[in-house]
């Protein structure tokens, strides 16, 4: 399937990346990105492999880390990233 990202998706993983990146290092930033765009392409091939979170809209949410989760939708043949959010935030509404 073909995945979307949506200027929020992009602007939230660029701000993960960017704080990984001064906190712990470019390689650990590298790492992590890689890991992202492994989780994304296992969705691309298999959209439903996460558990729904929100019912009514029909939001996954795919676990890349303890630390991150990447919120998204399917719509017909394409799979839409719609954000990307770090758990040390706090609590979050999407």
């Amino acid at each position: 399937m073909n995945v979307v990202w949506t200027e929020n998706s992009e602007y939230t993983l660029n701000e993960i990346i960017e704080y990984i990146e001064i906190k712990f290092g470019l390689l650990v930033a590298q790492d992590y990105y890689s890991d992202v765009i492994s989780v994304i392409n296992s969705i691309s091939l298999k959209p439903e492999i996460f558990p729904i979170y929100q019912l009514k809209t029909e939001i996954r949410k795919a676990v890349i880390n303890k630390k991150t989760i990447l919120y998204y939708k399917t719509i017909e043949n394409e799979i839409y990233l719609i954000a990307f959010y770090d758990t040390r935030k706090g609590i979050h509404k999407l």
